[in-house]
């Protein structure tokens, strides 16, 4: 089984094809910009070193937030196009979820929302995992508090996302769900409408 993992979302532009667990090719670029020109070169050179065609995948695994907005919508709209193209499936997956898969027991995977914010989810827990969501910052001690002592991963010291993760909770049993761009808040960035002078 073909599956290509991507992340666009964060700081790195990454790409694998693992094939059963093995990863046959990667390719991890860190960039704060550029994500846009890279991410579909950088699919056909990992395609290319692992001699596998779009026809030949089975699974495309992508990071849909939260994160970059740009690099959410990139991701999801890539891998739906390229899932289409080739005629295999696509899997949305949390860069939450990506970032605490390397990781057992009761863990909370935490990022700087960077407008006083935390973008938080919490995994491995007695009670359940919960959906990724937005605190303020002030808040997040007391949120980590009542769920016991999990591990922290993150915000501060941040690893990055293994594009090989990302094609394995894809083919995790239950995984579902159309690549869609996950945003915990609004873009900061507001339309203008103007009057129309008649």
């Amino acid at each position: 089984m073909n599956v290509l993992g991507i992340d666009a979302c964060l700081g790195n532009c990454s790409v694998a094809l693992i094939r059963g667990d093995t990863v046959v090719a990667r390719i991890v670029e860190e960039m704060a910009r550029g994500h846009v020109e890279r991410l579909a070169p950088m699919v056909a050179e990992v395609m290319e070193q692992a001699s596998v065609s779009a026809e030949a995948l089975d699974l495309i695994g992508v990071t849909c937030g939260p994160g970059g907005f740009t690099g959410a919508r990139l991701g999801a709209a890539f891998a739906r196009g390229l899932a289409l193209a080739s005629g295999c499936r696509s899997i949305g997956v949390t860069t939450l979820q990506a970032l605490a898969f390397p990781y057992d027991g009761p863990r909370i995977v935490a990022l700087d929302g960077r407008r006083g914010d935390i973008f938080a989810q919490v995994f491995g827990s007695d009670s359940g995992d919960s959906g990724p969501i937005a605190i303020p910052a002030e808040e997040f001690p007391d949120f980590i508090a009542r769920h016991g002592s999990p591990q922290v991963i993150g915000p501060q010291s941040l690893p990055a996302i293994d594009p090989g993760d990302v094609a394995r909770i894809a083919m995790m049993d239950g995984a579902v769900g159309i690549p869609r761009p996950l945003y915990l808040r609004a873009p900061d960035a507001k339309v203008s409408v103007r009057p129309v002078l008649r």
